[in-house]
């Protein structure tokens, strides 16, 4: 996996790669809150010269040039905002796509769950990153900034308010475990809403067939409304946080700076100007410190986000270095292997046998006896929980369901060779009895083969799925009934197309026919995840 795994780390590190805009955000803050901090002492010199009968020109000036200096650096707010947060989930999506590649296909959660936290849940964590972040910070940074300037016009003052900061940390803290139950329960709803919502589109035919559609849409909407609930529940928390923070705090520093303004005010301590601008500046004050519980439920939602982002980056690889590079090419040696599912079941145990380069074997045995795990292993998709696995080269599956992927012939052919010629191409897919079937439909080696290659039927998705075999040229061929679902004509076809793959390379085949096992050197009989016979055929 990616040395950059946060294991263990808070979601903060999530960000590192948002660094820079983030300091500016925070910065652009701060400066802004000064200007607002200048413009309300232009203002009180502004009273004070209106009292006293004197110039006022340039406090007009500087008003003016203070507020419309804060108004241009206000468009840049929403351009840090965004490049935060588009480049933090750029990044965590590589991120999590890198780790879940290097795990497999068994994550230990429904793929639906995966691409909800790789999609919605990521867009969380970006509006964590570019909206609640920045606020946090600069919630903390710019009133210190301001304080600052209230005690350059009067220090008793911003002692007091220096005294009610603190208020808002504290008030937020008391509503964060509240806010985290709620925020983790809308994040679960959300991912199973995910999964449930991608396993009806899939199952789709089969709800159809069997009239379970309408059915299904009724749980599809009772666990919509469930999301919903969580909605509002994290809402009404959010609520809370503001008439918190609104009730107790902004009134309270309001009132504070104008009893304060008053009382210096009188004792001839300030002049008017001086005691108007420590008003406005008490009102600048507690802008920042709001905008933290306006925004504090992105941050709830983003940070429960961020705790199953980091879960699926933490994810162990499995990679079990099926690849030997000490054996020869095509070789492959299984030595005690056992392997456990993670309920316990013990799908193999004990199993040893070797095979030689360019040999022909035959895996077979009852359903559950252990032969896809066996393969999975082979293939290094699986890493076994004892004993060891090794594969001489490259290894390559060619199954009864062929996964191929929505896009076009040449595309899913050049994920075996990024950079195969058209020439190569066309020599696989002749090898494969397609080359006609390509050529006459549109578009060619660029026409469209649908989502799951739904536009093919059976038999040609099993030939494309060999001339992708036979492009990536593979040491080891791995075979699992691939014309188990087929008529005999294109049985027929696509066994003329693996004799060509099988042409001298191992071959590991997971025979459930009889027929399959014609013209194999040797078979490995298994049962209940144990060798049980083997010999010539």
């Amino acid at each position: 996996m990616s040395s950059d795994s946060t294991t263990g780390r808070r979601p903060e590190r999530l960000f590192t790669v948002a660094a820079g805009p983030l300091r500016g955000a925070v910065l652009l803050a701060l400066v802004r809150a000064l200007l607002a901090a200048g413009a309300a002492l232009a203002v009180g010199a502004l009273v004070d010269g209106v009292a006293d009968g004197g110039a006022v020109t340039g406090a007009l000036v500087v008003l003016g040039v203070l507020v419309a200096a804060r108004a241009l650096l206000a468009m840049a707010g929403p351009l840090l905002a965004t490049t935060i947060a588009t480049r933090v989930e750029r990044r965590l999506r590589r991120r999590v796509l890198d780790a879940v590649l290097d795990v497999g296909p068994w994550t230990g959660r429904r793929t639906g769950e995966v691409v909800g936290r790789a999609t919605e849940g990521i867009d969380a964590v970006g509006a964590l990153a570019g909206t609640f972040l920045p606020q946090l910070v600069g919630g903390m940074v710019v009133p210190l900034g301001l304080i600052a300037v209230v005690a350059v016009v009067d220090w008793p003052t911003a002692l007091v308010l220096a005294v009610l900061l603190p208020l808002v940390p504290l008030l937020l803290r008391l509503l964060e475990r509240r806010f985290a139950s709620v925020s983790a329960r809308y994040r679960a709803t959300a991912d199973e809403l995910a999964a449930r919502f991608l396993d009806g589109i899939q199952g789709l035919r089969t709800l159809k067939s069997l009239d379970r559609s309408e059915a299904y849409g009724d749980e599809l909407a009772r666990a919509s409304d469930r999301l919903r609930s969580e909605t509002m529940a994290l809402l009404r928390v959010n609520q809370l946080a503001l008439l918190a923070v609104d009730s107790l705090f902004t009134l309270g520093t309001v009132v504070a700076a104008a009893v304060m303004a008053g009382w210096r005010l009188s004792s001839g301590a300030i002049t008017v100007g001086e005691a108007v601008a420590l008003v406005i500046l008490g009102v600048l004050l507690i802008e920042p410190l709001t905008g933290i519980g306006r925004f504090f439920y992105v941050g709830a939602i983003g940070r429960a986000a961020a705790a199953q982002v980091r879960e699926l980056l933490a994810l162990e690889s499995s990679d079990p270095g099926a690849d030997d590079p000490s054996l020869p090419p095509g070789a492959v040696r299984v030595r005690s292997v056992g392997y456990a599912y993670d309920d316990g079941t013990e799908a193999l145990s004990d199993v040893s046998f070797e095979v030689a380069p360019g040999e022909r074997v035959a895996l077979v045995g009852p359903s559950g006896a252990g032969k896809t795990t066996l393969a999975h292993l082979l293939l290094g998709l699986l890493e076994p929980a004892r004993g060891s696995v090794g594969v001489g080269g490259r290894s390559v599956l060619v199954s009864q369901r062929p996964f191929l992927f929505h896009g076009t012939v040449a595309e899913n052919l050049r994920l075996a060779d990024p950079d195969a010629s058209d020439d190569d191409l066309w020599a696989v897919l002749r090898a494969a009895d397609l080359a006609a079937v390509v050529e006459a439909r549109a578009g060619g080696l660029d026409g469209q083969i649908g989502e799951r290659g739904l536009q093919l039927s059976g038999g040609e998705a099993q030939r494309l799925a060999i001339a992708r075999a036979l492009l990536a040229d593979a040491d080891v061929v791995v075979l699992d009934e691939p014309t188990s679902n087929v008529d005999l004509e294109t049985e027929a076809r696509i066994r003329q197309a693996l004799d060509r793959l099988m042409e001298g390379r191992t071959v590991v085949v997971i025979a459930h026919r009889r027929s399959t096992i014609a013209g194999m050197d040797r078979v490995v009989a298994l049962e209940g995840g144990r060798m049980t016979a083997g010999g010539p055929t």
